[in-house]
């Protein structure tokens, strides 16, 4: 039996892609709608506002309260959420095979006749500054904006997504409905569903509920890709208890053709109990609870960092140990037992992965906006197969270039 569902792609008159995959042993279904817009296409004065626009979206429409949005669904045993990248708005739904058509009405009623409401618009400015707080009481993710910062400089892609108190205080009305006008267009969306449904009828819903509105000529703001930052080491003092450690570099995109080499590195480098990092840094030197490496992957850019948390004693040893790992790593790359292990781990995350409709239905959208075509599971698992070790350590003297390190230090 195949790993793929049954998967079909139609894009209506007005530009707006509908892909699917239904798995008739399930009785759910998972949906998105996608935005082709984040937070790396905001102007230096609109910082935040995709992600504010997302809140705002859940906060009443012509025909449905705040309550009524959030009931929705919840009352039918499913949920509804979404969330703001640097790339990308989604706005999802999960709930039983029965309720697939109620699901997709509230996300388009959501997304085409949101009130905007004024005094929602203020209280929701409270809740998002809540959130900016709480970001910078939790070191843990707040490295995370700072590292990102240092590695893409004065790029918008590298700005937080959540935008700053300032920026977020100052939006209006009219700016949030000249953003939504703007942006969300059916030829700048992605309709994704994974899970039981026939994509025929998932057509005819989403032609009758956002066929509608056609085009405009109003073109994308176009993106332009970062350029490679020199190397930083920066520490921002926090009265904390721990230090928390952040290093990277700059990465490739989600289509860049040693995208799997790249991932083995990471795998082998900091994807688990079994990792380098883990292994050295915890298992024999006892420097840190939680150690770990990733690449985040965008249209044109991506990011590799590695994390820990430590005393703040021994956050010197901690950095020069994860800087030894990463030049063993850069020159002599990984044994043959590593890179069967990471192959292995990194075709059965994929496989356990595609149990879930939302798994399934996330890969599918990222498939269409970054690569305009769907791969068969099939088409990845024959790749992974295909990394060597030479390739690895090609790859891994790209990425973990000196001249591009960056090290960031949040803590005491």
């Amino acid at each position: 039996m195949g790993l793929s569902g049954e998967f079909r792609k139609t894009t209506l008159s007005n530009g707006l892609r509908v892909v699917s995959e239904q798995i008739r042993a399930v009785r759910s279904v998972s949906l998105g709608v996608w935005v082709e817009v984040g937070s790396r296409d905001e102007a230096e004065a609109e910082r935040g506002i995709c992600h504010f626009l997302e809140h705002m979206l859940f906060k009443g429409t012509r025909r449905r309260s705040v309550f009524d949005i959030a009931l929705s669904l919840e009352s039918l045993g499913g949920s509804l959420d979404a969330f703001t990248s640097r790339d990308l708005t989604c706005f999802c739904a999960r709930c039983l095979d029965e309720h697939a058509e109620t699901a997709l009405d509230v996300v388009a009623d959501m997304l085409q006749h949101s009130q905007l409401a004024s005094v929602e618009i203020e209280k929701e400015k409270r809740v998002v500054l809540e959130e900016l707080q709480n970001v910078e009481d939790t070191p843990e993710d707040l490295i995370h904006d700072l590292f990102a910062k240092s590695v893409w400089g004065q790029h918008p892609v590298g700005a937080p997504v959540l935008g700053s108190p300032e920026t977020v205080k100052a939006f209006t009305r009219r700016d949030l409905q000249r953003y939504l006008r703007d942006s969300y267009r059916p030829e700048n969306m992605v309709v994704s569903v994974a899970g039981n449904l026939e994509h025929s009828r998932l057509v005819d819903w989403v032609s009758r509920l956002f066929g509608c509105k056609g085009g405009t000529a109003r073109p994308c703001r176009r993106r332009e890709r970062p350029q490679r930052v020199g190397q930083s080491v920066c520490h921002f003092h926090r009265d904390i208890g721990q230090t928390h450690i952040c290093m990277g570099t700059a990465a490739c995109a989600y289509t860049h053709p040693q995208r799997y080499e790249l991932l083995v590195a990471s795998t082998v480098l900091g994807g688990g109990m079994s990792s380098r990092l883990f292994q050295r840094i915890r298992e024999r030197l006892g420097l840190a609870y939680a150690v770990y490496s990733y690449i985040e992957m965008l249209e044109d850019t991506g990011l590799f960092g590695t994390y820990l948390a430590c005393d703040r004693a021994r956050a010197e040893q901690s950095i020069e140990v994860v800087g030894k790992e990463f030049g063993r790593l850069r020159r002599a790359g990984i044994s043959q037992e590593e890179l069967a292990r990471a192959k292995a781990q990194l075709r059965g995350e994929l496989i356990l992965g595609l149990e879930s409709m939302d798994t399934r239905m996330n890969r599918m959208a990222w498939e269409e906006i970054y690569t305009g075509r769907y791969h068969p599971p099939e088409d990845s698992l024959a790749v992974i197969d295909r990394v060597t070790r030479e390739g690895v350590l090609e790859a891994s003297q790209g990425l973990l270039d000196e001249e591009g390190m960056h090290v960031i230090t949040v803590g005491p």
